[in-house]
């Protein structure tokens, strides 16, 4: 399989964006010059059965595409100024998505476009599905096919091989499979061919660039003079001569997943035009220090992710735009940066000592720092006070190390902050930031850590995630939480909460409506399910946990009108009452623990009907009756259901109910007026008894002292 390890954090989506935006902004500066141009009549009857054929939200997309406007203006449509016939289409990264009816990469556009001059098609970063149509053979002209990150499947199809025109074939990331059609070597003008992160099963054709295989040497690209960029990736490994000085100049470098290592080659430090140097997970060790560092100083994107690269970096400046350094040994302080540096990824390193001397110095300008992780490394001392020269970071990971003290004030004047993960360290006193100024503020983990002091509540509306489990946190639930209605999830686990739950908890919108769909993927831990499970992306899950606290009173209905929640965590407080029949309508739930509580009464039969819950935890309260039966809730562990003395049923023991039907009535009835008279004798006879003695002790004042005598005499004996 030839595959393409994602980055960790913000997907490598994220740097692939910012680049891949400035040059479609510069595509569109091309069409707004060419206004004046009036497309051909069938290119524009070719276009406008594309855009019909896409789901109405992708064709909303499209708004530009009118008959009131002349096609060459159109989003992603370049026309040749002389000819005025559409010459390329650029629809990449428009999430564009088929109709129902027909979801397959459309055909539609290429059967109508057998007389375009078309020569440049980009709909890579969409939702294209099927294989690739054959009517694509007509476009003969067509020197770029850009399908990349799509879900096109079916075998890469060998025609392919008759495009002798074309220079840029990128067809990764899709769901093809089978093997790579040795057609592909007839392309004699290829200049880039990325085929990654398919099913794709057979090794590199030998008709591919002068016979690659699974080794590769410098006579595999000595005829190669016009190649432009390398883009490889597969389990090949490299024979070349550190001497070897090849016969092109590349632009950019992608070896994903190769066996390219130990040690950096040297024949790179050749490629004097290098923009782009991406040599992820490729078995690399070792580099040669103060060569290597001024060698990519003037790269705009370096990869180095998921190697085994120890070196110190305590005197390095980075310069790069994009740098991804993750999952290596680097070591010793961190790195100086300069103002270029747009994403710093120096996460799951060995990175030790104080983080001051990154941030706490001024910078020639103003830098353009949007995105920093620094998360799990060594990191200790505590964070400093000059934030104020960082205000427009985004996303900020510092989690996994070992910073102390307490949060400075300046870290509240950040501008556009979107993620702030500190959970995991050593942190402590009050958290006093008033975030609320900070608008974009989506997710903040702190968790982990030693705070203390009253649950923060200076949030901006926007937040949807609050990670706060695992500190000393006291007090009250604070009902200004109810006001962050975007809350999607709220974890204040394993704190020192008391009282009851706000009823305006119903406030929660987001976790009782519809479902929101922006939000940013990456990488992030959350206890859910009884573990602690890793999720890329927060936005898909809506969570409440509140366990493990001092938390009493009834569990209010509110509570169970959070119908969106998945998981609901109660557990280990002091909750009493029923569990109320709401719960029943929690359909999305996949999780409910309200076990080690005081809650009492029969489980409402409602929860057999939460078809989605995998894991159910009621044990350690007082509830009684049968348990509900319903397909769930008897697969369940006897033990999810223990410390309930009065409940029965599977998957405990049968419930014993006695018979109260038919001609037993008249016995049972028997049965209770002879108890009842029975109790009511005795009673009665000892009432007569006792009066009897006590009485004649009361009224008879020398019964009184001989009875008084004896039972000293008796004492006296047992003594």
């Amino acid at each position: 399989m030839l595959g393409f390890t994602s980055q960790i954090r913000i997907l490598w989506l994220l740097p692939l964006f910012i680049l891949s935006t400035t040059i479609f902004q510069r595509c569109n500066s091309t069409n707004n010059t060419q206004l004046s141009s009036n497309c051909n009549e069938k290119d524009l009857s070719a276009l406008l059965i594309f855009k019909h054929g896409l789901e109405n939200h992708s064709s909303n997309r499209l708004s530009s595409w009118s008959n009131e406007n002349d096609c060459c203006s159109w989003k992603g449509v370049l026309c040749d100024n002389i000819t005025k016939r559409v010459t390329k289409l650029d629809l990449h990264q428009q999430y564009l998505e088929a109709n129902t009816f027909d979801s397959e990469l459309p055909a539609w556009l290429f059967d109508h476009a057998s007389d375009m001059n078309i020569s440049h098609i980009d709909l890579s970063f969409n939702f294209l599905q099927g294989q690739i149509p054959k009517s694509l053979l007509s476009l003969r002209k067509l020197e770029t096919l850009k399908l990349s990150n799509n879900e096109l499947n079916g075998s890469i199809p060998d025609w392919l091989g008759q495009h002798g025109n074309l220079k840029y074939l990128n067809l990764a990331e899709n769901l093809f499979h089978g093997s790579i059609p040795s057609s592909l070597g007839n392309l004699s003008s290829l200049v880039e061919l990325s085929i990654g992160s398919n099913f794709m099963t057979s090794n590199i054709p030998t008709t591919i660039g002068n016979s690659l295989s699974g080794v590769l040497t410098e006579k595999h690209f000595s005829n190669l003079s016009n190649l432009e960029a390398l883009v490889l990736s597969a389990p090949v490994s490299f024979d070349i001569d550190s001497k070897w000085i090849p016969p092109f100049q590349l632009n950019r470098i992608s070896l994903s997943n190769t066996i390219l290592g130990p040690k950096f080659p040297a024949w790179i430090y050749t490629q004097k035009s290098l923009e782009y140097l991406e040599v992820p997970n490729s078995r690399l060790s070792s580099i040669d220090g103060d060569i290597f560092w001024r060698f990519v100083a003037n790269i705009t994107q370096l990869n180095l992710s998921n190697n085994n690269i120890s070196a110190d970096l305590s005197n390095v400046t980075l310069n790069s735009d994009l740098i991804f350094m993750d999952h290596n040994m680097f070591r010793g302080g961190l790195p100086h940066i300069s103002a270029n540096v747009i994403y710093l990824d120096l996460s799951h390193n060995s990175f030790f000592g104080t983080i001051s001397h990154l941030f706490c110095h001024k910078l020639g300008r103003e830098n353009s720092l949007d995105y920093l992780d620094i998360s799990s490394n060594l990191l200790t001392g505590e964070i400093p006070d000059c934030w104020e020269y960082w205000k427009g970071l985004s996303f900020l990971f510092m989690e996994n190390n070992m910073l102390t003290g307490e949060v400075p004030p300046s870290m509240d004047s950040f501008i556009d902050l979107i993620i702030l993960d500190l959970h995991n360290n050593s942190l402590s006193g009050n958290f006093l930031l008033d975030l609320s100024n900070i608008t974009n503020l989506e997710f903040i983990n702190i968790g982990e850590n030693n705070f203390s002091g009253p649950v923060p509540v200076k949030m901006p509306h926007a937040m949807e995630v609050m990670i706060l489990r695992s500190n000393q946190f006291e007090g009250n639930i604070p009902s200004q939480l109810c006001s962050i209605s975007s809350l999607i999830q709220l974890v204040l686990s394993h704190n020192k909460l008391s009282g009851p739950i706000p009823k305006c908890i119903s406030n929660f919108t987001a976790m009782g409506g519809a479902k929101k769909t922006s939000h940013y993927p990456f990488e992030f831990n959350l206890y859910n399910k009884g573990q602690d499970l890793e999720y890329v992306d927060y936005g898909l899950l809506r969570t409440l946990d509140l366990s493990d606290n001092n938390l009493s009173d009834e569990i209010p209905r509110q509570v169970f009108s959070l119908v969106q929640l998945q998981s609901l965590n109660l557990s280990r407080n002091h909750f009493t009452g029923k569990i109320a029949r709401e719960v029943g309508d929690m359909k999305n739930l996949e999780s409910l623990d309200l076990s080690s509580n005081k809650l009492v009464g029969e489980i409402p039969d409602t929860i057999s009907g939460l078809s989605f819950l995998s894991v159910l935890n009621l044990s350690s309260n007082y509830l009684v009756g049968q348990i509900p039966v319903g397909t769930q809730l008897q697969s369940f562990d006897a033990s999810f259901y223990d410390g309930n003395p009065g409940l029965c049923g599977a998957p405990l023991p049968i419930c014993i109910e006695s018979n109260k039907h038919g001609g037993n009535n008249d016995i049972d009835d028997d049965d209770d007026s002879f108890t009842q008279s029975l109790y009511f004798g005795l009673g009665v006879g000892f009432a007569v008894g006792f009066w009897s003695l006590c009485g004649s002790l009361f009224l008879n004042k020398p019964w009184r002292h001989n009875y008084f005598r004896f039972l000293n005499r008796v004492a006296d004996q047992f003594h």
